[in-house]
This record gives C-alpha cells, sequence and structure tokens, in this order.
C-alpha cells in the first residue's frame, strides 16, 4: 500500500488524491470482469472530473439515484454522461464548493481526509478506489456534509441552533426541506441517519454504519471510529434545545453503544461495544458496560485512530495485584510529607455531613461542630467573617445576599447506580488518610465554584492518574493529598473555568481565600484544615531536609579539609570534597 498523499497536491498544481484514484480505476478495469468498466467509465474516469471532489460528488449521485429512484429520477445527463439526478449531482457540488465550516473543516478538507482515515484504518479497504466506492459509511458522511450546507437553522458558529437564536434574515424554506431530502434518502439507501444539523470532524470513520443514529444537536470530533449500531440520541422534549451528546476528538465508540443526552465524551476515550453511556466520559477513559462505567485508562492518544475495538490496550483503573497494606501506603505517603497516621482518619460522612450516597443535602451545623477547642475557636472566628448568618441566606426573605467572590452552597443530587467510578469500592469501607480528598467531597467543592459534571469527572479522573494502580488510593477512589496539592491548579486549568488563583486555593485548604458561604465552609472545614497541616507538614520536610543538606555539605568541607590539612596540601578541589564526603558517610554506615 503506497504512503498516504497530501491533502491536494503535491506542488505543482497536481491534484494527488485525483491521481492517485484514476491510476486506481485504470487498473481495475485492465484487470478486472468488463462488467466494473461502465461504472468507473461513468463516474472515476468521466471526461467531467476535473478534481477528487468531482469524483465523490460522482458517486455520491450515482449512489443515492440507484438506490432511491423515485426521489431522484435516473437520467442520462449530457454534460456528465452519467445516469444520476443533476439535481442531487448538484447539491452536492454546490456544498463541495462552500466555504462553510463544519467542526473548523470545509467540506473538501473533511472529504478528504475521511477517505484517507479509511484506508489508513480499515484493514478490509486497500484503496482509496474502494473508499468512495464501497464504503457506504463514506458515501453517507458526504450526503450529511452537503444537507448540512443546506440547513438554514444554525447559529454563527455553524452549530444547530434553537429557534430564537436563529438568524433574523428570511431564509428559504427550499432549503430545510432539501435538507431533510436529502438527508432522508441517505438514511434509506445506507442505514445511516444523520441529522442535518449535527456537526462532524474531519477524518471520521463510520465502520460498517449500518443502524447509525446521530441527533440534530450532537457533535463529533475529529478523528473519530464509530462502528455499526451506534446511537447519538437525545432526550425528549424537556424545554431543552440541546439534547444529544457531545464527543470529544479521536474517541473510538464501538459496535452497538448508545450514547444518550447532552453528555460530553472527552478526547481520546474509547467506550466498549454495547455499553450504554448516561453520563459524562473523561477525556482517555475506557467505559463499558449498561449503564456506563469506566475500567481503566486509555494508553494511547488517539484511540480513534487505533482502533482498539477488544480493549487490549488499557490501563486498568484498579491492578488485579494484591493491594499494599494501609499501613505500608501511610509509610508511603509519610515519607512524603503529605499526611499523618490512621488516628486521624476521617470518611466522607465525617468530611461532608449529611451527604448519604451521593445525594449533597444540606449540611446541619451540628453534625459538624465537634472536636477540640481549636476547631471551635475557628467556628467562632468564621462567624465574625460570615456576615450573612447561616446558609449565606437572608432570613427575612429567604433569597441569599452574598458579598462579592463568595459563592453559595450548591446542592445536586447523583444517582451513584449510573455514576461511570462505581468501579472503585466506596471511600466508606476504609479509612481515608487525613488530608485525602474522596471523589464526592471533591464533587461538592467544583460544585461551589460552577463547574458542570463532566468537568468534575475530568479532573477527579485526571488525579486519579496520579495514584498507583496497586494503592489504597487508587483502589477506594480518594486522591493523596501530597497529588492533590501539586496538580489541581494545573488539571483544573486545563478542564474547568476556575481562576488559577482559586485553583491553588483549593488545592491548598485556603477556606478563607475562597470565601465560600457558611455551609460550604462548615462542610469543608475538616477537609481544608488537614488540607492546610498537610502543606504545613510538607513545608516543614522541606526545610528541614534543606538544612541538613546543608549541615552534611558542610561537615563533609570540614573533613576534606582537615584530610588535607594533615597530608600537606594547602588547596583542594571540588573532587577531594567529594571523595572525603564518601568516606564521611561510609564511616557513619561503620
Amino acid at each position: 500500500m503506497s504512503p498516504p498523499p497530501s491533502l491536494f497536491s503535491n506542488g505543482d498544481d497536481e491534484d494527488v488524491l485525483l491521481r492517485r484514484l484514476r491510476e486506481e480505476a485504470t487498473d481495475v478495469i485492465s484487470s478486472s470482469d468488463p462488467a466494473t468498466h461502465r461504472v468507473l467509465e461513468l463516474t472515476i474516469l468521466s471526461p467531467s472530473v476535473n478534481s477528487f471532489e468531482d469524483a465523490v460528488a460522482n458517486v455520491a449521485a450515482h449512489r443515492l439515484a440507484v438506490f432511491c429512484p423515485s426521489a431522484f429520477p435516473v437520467q442520462e445527463s449530457e454534460e456528465a454522461a452519467l445516469p444520476c439526478s443533476p439535481y442531487v449531482l448538484r447539491l452536492i457540488q454546490d456544498a463541495l464548493n462552500s466555504s462553510e465550516l463544519e467542526a473548523g473543516h470545509t467540506m473538501k478538507d473533511a472529504i478528504r481526509e475521511d477517505a484517507l482515515a479509511i484506508v489508513r484504518r480499515d484493514p478490509a479497504c486497500e484503496t482509496i478506489l474502494e473508499a468512495i466506492m464501497f464504503m457506504k459509511g463514506f458515501v453517507a458522511l458526504v450526503c450529511h456534509r452537503a444537507a448540512r450546507r443546506l440547513w438554514p437553522n444554525k447559529d454563527a458558529d455553524g452549530n444547530a441552533a434553537p429557534p430564537l437564536a436563529r438568524s433574523s434574515h428570511k431564509i428559504s424554506a427550499g432549503n430545510r426541506f432539501a435538507a431533510l431530502l436529502l438527508q432522508s434518502q441517505a438514511a434509506a439507501a445506507f442505514g445511516v441517519d444523520i441529522h442535518p444539523a449535527a456537526a462532524i470532524g474531519a477524518g471520521v470513520v463510520f465502520d460498517h454504519a449500518t443502524g447509525v443514529v446521530v441527533g440534530e444537536t450532537a457533535i463529533i470530533g475529529d478523528g473519530c471510529t464509530i462502528l455499526h449500531g451506534v446511537t447519538l440520541g437525545g432526550t425528549a422534549k424537556d424545554g431543552s434545545f440541546d439534547r444529544h451528546p457531545k464527543v470529544g476528538k479521536d474517541v473510538l465508540i464501538g459496535a452497538g453503544s448508545s450514547i444518550l443526552g447532552n453528555i460530553k465524551i472527552g478526547h481520546g476515550a474509547k467506550i466498549g461495544s454495547g455499553a450504554v453511556v448516561l453520563r459524562p466520559i473523561p477525556s482517555y477513559a475506557t467505559a463499558v458496560g449498561a449503564p456506563a462505567k469506566i475500567i481503566g485508562f486509555a494508553k494511547e492518544k488517539r484511540a480513534g485512530s487505533d482502533c482498539d475495538v477488544t480493549l487490549t490496550n488499557v490501563e486498568p483503573l484498579v491492578s488485579s495485584r494484591k493491594m499494599p497494606s494501609q499501613e505500608s501506603f501511610l509509610s508511603q505517603e509519610s515519607s512524603m510529607g503529605s499526611i499523618t497516621s490512621t488516628t486521624e482518619a476521617t470518611t466522607d460522612e465525617d468530611e461532608v455531613a449529611g451527604l448519604d450516597e451521593g445525594e449533597l443535602s444540606d449540611a446541619p451545623s451540628d453534625n459538624v461542630q465537634k472536636g477540640s477547642d481549636e476547631d471551635r475557636d475557628e467556628d467562632e472566628d468564621d462567624d465574625e467573617d460570615d456576615p450573612i448568618g447561616m446558609d449565606g441566606e437572608n432570613s427575612s426573605n429567604g433569597t441569599a445576599v452574598l458579598p462579592p467572590g463568595c459563592s453559595q452552597w450548591v446542592a445536586k443530587t447523583h444517582n451513584r447506580e449510573f455514576c461511570p467510578f462505581r468501579a472503585l469500592q466506596s471511600s466508606a469501607s476504609c479509612s481515608v488518610p487525613a488530608g485525602a480528598v474522596t471523589r464526592r467531597v471533591l464533587r461538592a467543592i467544583l460544585l461551589q465554584e460552577g463547574c458542570e459534571e463532566d468537568e468534575i469527572g475530568e479532573v477527579y479522573f485526571a488525579l486519579l492518574r496520579y495514584t498507583s494502580p496497586s494503592s489504597e488510593a487508587r483502589r477506594h477512589g480518594y486522591i493523596p493529598p501530597c497529588a492533590f496539592k501539586r496538580y489541581v491548579p494545573e488539571i483544573a486549568a486545563e478542564y474547568t473555568k476556575i481562576p488559577p488563583c482559586r485553583a491553588r486555593a483549593i488545592a491548598e485548604g485556603d477556606s478563607k481565600e475562597l470565601r465560600l458561604c457558611r455551609r460550604a465552609t462548615i462542610a469543608f472545614k475538616k477537609t481544608f484544615r488537614e488540607l492546610r497541616k498537610a502543606n504545613d507538614k510538607v513545608g516543614t520536610s522541606r526545610r528541614v531536609m534543606s538544612s541538613v543538606s546543608s549541615l552534611v555539605d558542610s561537615m563533609a568541607s570540614a573533613a576534606a579539609a582537615v584530610a588535607l590539612e594533615d597530608s600537606g596540601k594547602d588547596d583542594f578541589d571540588e573532587g577531594d570534597i567529594g571523595t572525603s564526603r564518601k568516606l564521611h558517610w561510609a564511616d557513619k554506615q561503620k
């Protein structure tokens, strides 16, 4: 197989893809049955074909006319000498010449990327000719891209728009019905139902394609591979126009999978065959089952290109190896200056009082205000700093009166049965080290910052990746404080809109900087206090290690100076110091 050519030309204004296509068609004519000659002569090798786009338009129009003669009457075109409907041929050609962008690409760019992607990924397809002549997923995408250029109801970014957001200028109703006609006949001919308003990126492969359904407000990113029987479906008419999934770049979706609702699938994710996805899936996650749950991390960065449909290239979410004991884990983390002993352990129910099985309810103050006199003093200080009073609400009318920068307590329910992270054991079944952050606590904190569920999942999943697969932290799904402090600012900047100063305050447990309302302050008080303690321990450990290192260097230098003085040398170099330091440590070990 020859290497993939460039998208357009070789620098001499020659259409490389068209030249390759004609060479492959000529080889077929010279060596195949004469029955195929007529089709190739009237499509790929037609005198009217001057570009790769012309060839694609001829093939798509011919296949639609053959399968749907009642909608697109077959007749001999005098100009192209092609048995197809001049009407549908003109629609596709006009769309190919359009400069309108779909997911950031013109139709010309997109179909070239699509054809090359099929040859790269599908082992059953050996030539560009096969891709555009016989792969119905490719032709169905061509019909969709043409129909989308006719669809009138799009916003400034080219995405599907609700009635109130549609352009104010008068648009011919014929364009809408022409788009629907092209879409419906393509669905009848190829068994692929893609709404004209859906946005699909370049380099997308619908492998086999039969039974694929893509809804009106769905978005599919570049480089995705979608197998047959996949549904990107929406919710019923519940008042929300945006009701279909948003699939990121380089995503692999297995056969028979259903992704339902206005949820996001992160970049590079893998969805196993037959999965039913009802909640957002983070980037580079692997999800299977019904309802879908996350079982591991995708090892490759471009899952859509590698097409690992058997899910063999996956790092397990939890290692099957024997888990280390809690004591050894605590010892390991304590050496990093991150956590204290198990006697200070606490569970999420202590950290966020009143949160049962994923439901964030109002946290009564008497369940949290327990502990030492120091804790009670902190509570009194909080009372002085909180002019709003309990819950951040004005008791006179029940409406929130918040000072600038102060967050309102947010309570949202969360059904654990559909949670994609339910493969992890509940953190309530173990002793969570002091300062560690559980998923439920992290979710509650990020909700106060206005994060959506997909953003919360992205942050949590990225933090999990920094824990050892065989550790208790990964097994029970909590984040050690050292990892939390180090990576939260970076991860929050990538996946959320939280300002950097607030992300740092969250990582350091600085509740005063966050200026949370009274209820949120009470709920997260213990978590933030332990994070501050852990951060203080890390700082103390670093200062101690720095002092010890300086002391060792001084002692080694002094020992080297004494040794050199005894040997009669007047000066010494760095090599002498290093040798003396090694001798010093050797004597110490003896």
